[in-house]
């Protein structure tokens, strides 16, 4: 049994109280950008990307720190896991959609930054594949400013349902995608084969 990431709202508490340059689900999403631009990433190295400089150490910063170790720890492992149990850190399904849409623009925002922290510019050269779901996931990183303008226009149910649908549709394609850019950029990382 997997561990499970932490409570998002109470490590955005954390991550607000110690200045955090990046928030919960942008953290994971730019970790598992560098993951997938250099294969093995050390927490430091991830951690001062989401945390920034600190001259000193704090009680809020060490807890920073012991959450994000342990995200660190559960996304290396399930990106590295045969059976392709990768998941994304994004709220609860029982959370607001709108909320939910745009914690997956800000994660998608994080993944791009962690590829270009991990040194893939817009000019390196990418297997076909990974450079379109690159492309794909930068224009989800977007999302969150859509649905804010779109939420006022739906007040009807029945779109409500088609946007839950929607909205699990494109989760599990950058969820997918993900695994699938780690495959072909970490070729000997990774022995999953996702199709």
């Amino acid at each position: 049994m997997m561990q499970s990431f932490p409570d998002i709202p109470q490590l955005e508490d954390i991550l607000f109280n110690v200045d955090a340059a990046l928030g919960a689900t942008e953290s994971h999403g730019a970790l598992c950008g560098m993951l997938c631009a250099q294969g093995a990433t050390e927490a430091s190295q991830w951690m001062l990307c989401v945390l920034g400089e600190h001259e000193e150490t704090s009680n809020a910063l060490q807890q920073a720190g012991k959450k994000l170790m342990q995200i660190h720890q559960i996304s290396v492992e399930q990106m590295n896991d045969t059976e392709a149990d990768f998941e994304l850190m994004l709220p609860d399904d029982d959370e607001p959609l709108e909320m939910r849409i745009e914690a997956l623009g800000a994660w998608c925002q994080g993944f791009v930054y962690g590829l270009a922290i991990g040194g893939i510019k817009e000019d390196t050269e990418l297997p076909e594949d990974s450079k379109e779901l690159i492309t794909d996931i930068l224009e989800i990183s977007r999302a969150g400013y859509v649905a804010d303008n779109e939420a006022e226009l739906a007040t009807d149910e029945g779109s409500n349902e088609e946007d839950e649908v929607a909205f699990m549709e494109v989760s599990e394609y950058v969820r997918m995608g993900v695994l699938l850019i780690y495959e072909e950029l970490q070729p000997l990382q990774s022995s999953q084969t996702v199709h």
